[in-house]
C-alpha cells in the first residue's frame, strides 16, 4: 500500500496523468510554441496590372467592367467595293513627285512665304488640308493641325523658329529637313480625300516629294465612318477613317492611330483609323465611342440627323469559313450618357 502512494505522488510530480479531480485540463496544442512574428508584406506598386503599365491598366479595367451591350444598328460592305489607295514613288536620285499641294509657310504676322523684307517673329509651317498630323526631321510623336481657324487651338502647325532680329538667310535655312503628312480633306458627297506624302523641305514651301500615297475613302457611316483598302508589303488592309472617338478594345491584329484615351497627360488628336488585315482565317476588331461634341471639327454629313451624346461601337473585318469573301462591318451599341459632363 505504502509503495502505490509513493508511486503515485512521483507520477503527481513529474506531470504524469495524476491530478487533482477538480484543476482543469491545459488547451490543445499547448506543447507547441508560439508562431513567430511575421513583417508585413510590401506593398506593390500601383498599378500592379500590365507589369505596372498605366495606359495597359486602364484599357484592362475598361475590359474588366465591360457590361453586355446590345447591338442597335448593323452596317455590311464587300471589301471588294471598297476604294484602293493609290502609291507612288518618285526614283531615288531623281526629281520629286509633281502635282502635290505646296505647304503652308507664315511668319509671326500671318504673311506668307516668301518674305521680301525677311520674317518677323516666327516662321511657322502648316501642312495642306482641313486636319491631319505631320512630323518634321526625326520627331518620334506626330503634330496635329486645323486649318480652321476656330480649332487651331488644338493643332496650328509648327514653329520652325522664333527670333527677335530677321534672319540674314530670310528664314529659308529653317525650311529645310524630312517632313511627311497625312491629311483629310472633304471630297465629293460624304467620301474623305486621305493623302500621306513624304520629302524633303529645300528652303521653300514646295516640298520635294518622295512618296505620295492618297484614296478617296468610301463613306460607310456618313460624318461617323469611313473606309478603304491599302497594302502593307503583301498584307491587304481594311482602314476604317473616323472622327477623333474615345478608344475602346483592339484586336491584337488592329492597328490603331489617333484616337483619344481617358487617361492623364492624353492630348487632342484631329482623327482615328483602324487598320485591319483581311485574309482568309483572319479577323480584327476596334470599339470606340463617338462623341457627337467632336463632331463638328470633322466633317458633318450632308443629310444631318441627330445623334447621341455618346455612341458607342465597334469595326470589324473576318473571313471564316462561312464567308465567301471577307467582309467589313460597322456596329453601333445602345447610346450612352457624356461622360464628360
Amino acid at each position: 500500500m505504502a509503495s502505490f502512494v509513493l508511486g503515485a505522488a512521483l507520477l503527481s510530480t513529474q506531470g504524469g496523468p495524476a491530478r487533482a479531480a477538480d484543476e482543469p485540463a491545459p488547451p490543445p496544442g499547448w506543447e507547441a510554441p508560439p508562431p513567430l512574428p511575421t513583417k508585413p508584406a510590401k506593398a506593390p506598386k500601383a498599378p500592379s496590372c500590365c507589369q505596372h503599365d498605366a495606359i495597359c491598366c486602364s484599357r484592362q479595367t475598361s475590359i474588366d467592367q465591360a457590361l453586355i451591350r446590345r447591338v442597335v444598328r448593323m452596317i455590311e460592305v464587300r471589301i471588294a467595293d471598297l476604294p484602293k489607295e493609290e502609291v507612288q514613288e518618285a526614283p531615288k536620285d531623281g526629281p520629286g513627285l509633281t502635282g502635290v499641294r505646296p505647304l503652308r509657310i507664315v511668319d509671326g504676322n500671318g504673311r506668307a512665304f516668301p518674305w521680301l523684307d525677311g520674317p518677323v517673329g516666327e516662321v511657322r509651317l502648316m501642312p495642306p488640308g482641313h486636319c491631319g498630323e505631320f512630323r518634321i526631321r526625326k520627331e518620334e510623336w506626330p503634330s496635329p493641325f486645323y486649318a480652321e481657324p476656330e480649332f487651331q487651338g488644338m493643332g496650328s502647325g509648327r514653329v520652325l523658329g522664333r527670333f527677335e532680329d530677321k534672319p540674314a538667310d530670310k528664314g529659308r535655312s529653317l525650311i529645310t529637313g524630312a517632313l511627311s503628312y497625312l491629311s483629310f480633306d472633304r471630297a465629293d458627297g460624304d467620301g474623305i480625300a486621305v493623302e500621306r506624302v513624304e520629302g524633303m523641305l529645300e528652303g521653300t514651301p514646295d516640298l520635294r516629294v518622295t512618296r505620295r500615297a492618297r484614296v478617296l475613302a468610301a463613306p460607310i457611316l456618313p460624318g461617323r465612318v469611313n473606309a478603304y483598302q491599302d497594302k502593307r508589303g503583301d498584307e491587304t488592309r481594311v482602314v476604317f477613317v473616323l472622327p477623333e472617338v474615345l478608344l475602346g478594345f483592339e484586336a491584337k491584329e488592329t492597328k490603331v492611330a489617333g484616337g483619344f484615351l481617358p487617361v492623364r497627360g492624353e492630348t487632342t488628336e484631329t482623327f482615328t483609323t483602324y487598320a485591319i488585315p483581311v485574309g482568309t482565317g483572319r479577323s480584327g476588331v476596334g470599339t470606340f465611342v463617338i462623341m457627337s461634341r467632336w463632331l463638328r471639327r470633322w466633317f458633318p454629313p450632308k443629310n444631318q440627323e441627330k445623334l447621341p451624346p455618346a455612341q458607342p461601337g465597334g469595326v470589324a473585318v473576318s473571313q471564316t469559313s462561312v464567308e465567301a469573301e471577307p467582309r467589313a462591318r460597322v456596329f453601333l451599341y445602345e447610346p450612352e450618357p457624356d461622360i464628360f459632363q
